[in-house]
């Protein structure tokens, strides 16, 4: 597990944007054939690397229900699902654990399953923040996905879930953000949320047709 951390963080330490106050990213929940058995049936998760001076503290504050059926992330859709949050340091130990959050917060979030962490870092380094569904465990987040574990949309019949994470920083700089190898100023716009999911889909019908060939 350590292994895969020191990747990320290799990752974090090239990446060319840096950022302060509040950096916004998007993504889907979406089930995927992440561990080539040919059944589209594992979850991802995602993981956000960063770099934080010393005495930074940043709320992280997921949007993800549209439990009121208005379109609070602007992907033209009505999505939701229970968010859960896991906070690491470099080492690849577990900080701490968000769960639901009293609602609503600054991000347009009105539903208490929208998971919040607030944390303040003794240390300078870099760190990553996971974002899954319902509950998972540390070695599922540090390696990017649930093994056969299905979506459940709670709102809407689509077969994703969009989420937004802000991350906002106080008392301190916030930089170098990098979101499952992507540095912030590429990741895609909620505009392109819906080809994540047949994205994740054809990355493992091409490993699959890569791994015949061999």
């Amino acid at each position: 597990m350590r292994k895969v951390v020191a990747g990320l963080c290799l990752m974090a330490g090239i990446a060319a944007s840096s950022v302060a106050g509040a950096t916004v990213l998007n993504g889907t929940i979406a089930n995927f054939d992440a561990d080539a058995d040919g059944i589209a049936d594992d979850l991802n998760i995602a993981r956000i690397t960063f770099n934080v001076s010393a005495g930074t503290q940043v709320f992280f504050d997921v949007l993800a229900r549209e439990s009121t059926g208005v379109d609070l992330n602007g992907d033209g859709l009505i999505t939701g699902f229970d968010s859960y949050l896991m906070l690491f340091d470099a080492r690849g130990n577990t900080l701490t654990i968000g769960d639901d959050w009293m609602a609503p917060t600054p991000d347009g979030s009105v539903d208490f399953f929208d998971s919040a962490i607030r944390w303040t870092f003794a240390e300078a380094g870099t760190y990553m923040i996971t974002l899954g569904q319902g509950t998972y465990f540390q070695d599922e987040a540090l390696q990017g996905y649930e093994a056969n574990r299905p979506y459940d949309a709670f709102i809407g019949n689509q077969n994703f879930g969009a989420w937004r994470l802000t991350m906002t920083a106080t008392g301190g700089t916030l930089s170098d953000v990098v979101q499952d190898g992507v540095p912030v100023s590429q990741v895609p716009e909620p505009g392109s949320l819906l080809l994540l999911g047949a994205g994740l889909a054809g990355v493992a019908a091409a490993r699959r047709k890569r791994a015949a060939r061999l």
